[in-house]
């Protein structure tokens, strides 16, 4: 797929949201890039759902500051005319402070995880109300549409969705700087980083799924079913071919003992070896169920 033809082809639509919105420039020239590149990504059969992402979410900017969070995408539950529908939205903070890298990576980051989200992203009980995002769901209660919690896979999602946002900027990296809607940031971007671009997010909990994710049959398998909402049964998929019961559980459990270890190295000044410790263990037990399943593919 020519990329000068995707550009020229999404820039009336970036021009439309960018206006409606009132988007600066900042943004308006970073979505001349990532609205292209996502349908680079994932094929022009899917860009009319990208395209719906990126003109049913408002881009927020606050320059509220947050030691963990730097920008997150928000859907919540509303009735409308008897029928549960989403109020989606997408908040960058600490926005006059952000540098154009991690403006970038933020905006890929966030989208993706929407886009991931869209199909399939509600589902009612009898008591609960079910929204998701990419592989996990936030769950609602249905009498007065209060959080009550998230499950256990966010972990893995971000996982996935950190993987795919470096595919998705490197897609950008490749594309022609000579272009006059996008050269000067092109430039801009690449100044700032390496021929393959690595993002900063959930860096340790990637550095130990790193054989994982490329293994073909588990990032390829799993993007499809996210991108198509079929998220149900991954956990049976998965225990299927380690050949042992409640696999994927323990590997979810392993992620999510990972990074709330990983916050209490960040935060504590004594004892910090004794979780450095505990950090090494947990990473064997992940990377044991890991291995098992990577043996046990056909097509890595």
């Amino acid at each position: 797929m020519n990329s000068n033809v995707v550009i020229e082809r999404e820039k009336d639509f970036i021009d439309r949201i960018s206006n409606e919105y009132n988007y600066d420039n900042n943004i308006r020239h970073l979505l001349y890039v990532i609205i292209p590149a996502f349908v680079i990504k994932y094929g022009i059969n899917k860009e009319k759902l990208i395209l719906n992402a990126f003109r049913d979410i408002k881009i927020i900017t606050s320059n509220e500051k947050d030691k963990y969070i730097k920008a997150y995408y928000s859907s919540k539950p509303v009735l409308e005319d008897n029928e549960y529908k989403t109020k989606k939205y997408m908040v960058l903070q600490n926005y006059k402070e952000t540098d154009l890298l991690n403006l970038l990576d933020n905006l890929v980051h966030e989208f993706n995880h929407a886009v991931n989200s869209f199909i399939n992203e509600i589902k009612v009980t009898k008591k609960y109300i079910y929204l998701r995002t990419g592989l996990t769901y936030r769950i609602y209660s249905k009498e007065d549409l209060s959080f009550i919690k998230k499950d256990s896979s966010y972990l893995l999602e971000e996982i996935i969705n950190t993987k795919q946002t470096e595919e998705i900027i490197d897609i950008i990296k490749s594309f022609d700087d000579k272009n006059s809607n996008i050269s000067n940031t092109i430039y801009a971007i690449n100044a700032e980083t390496n021929h393959k671009y690595n993002s900063n997010s959930y860096n340790l909990e990637s550095r130990i799924c790193k054989q994982i994710l490329t293994n073909r049959t588990f990032i390829n398998t799993l993007a499809n079913l996210r991108l198509n909402g079929e998220v149900y049964n991954i956990n049976k998929w998965f225990d299927d071919i380690t050949g042992e019961e409640n696999s994927y559980k323990e590997l979810i459990k392993l992620l999510e003992e990972i990074y709330e270890l990983e916050l209490k190295y960040v935060n504590k000044k004594i004892l910090r070896g004794l979780i450095l410790n505990k950090i090494r263990d947990t990473s064997k037990r992940i990377m044991r169920i890991i291995d098992k399943f990577d043996r046990n593919v056909n097509f890595r």
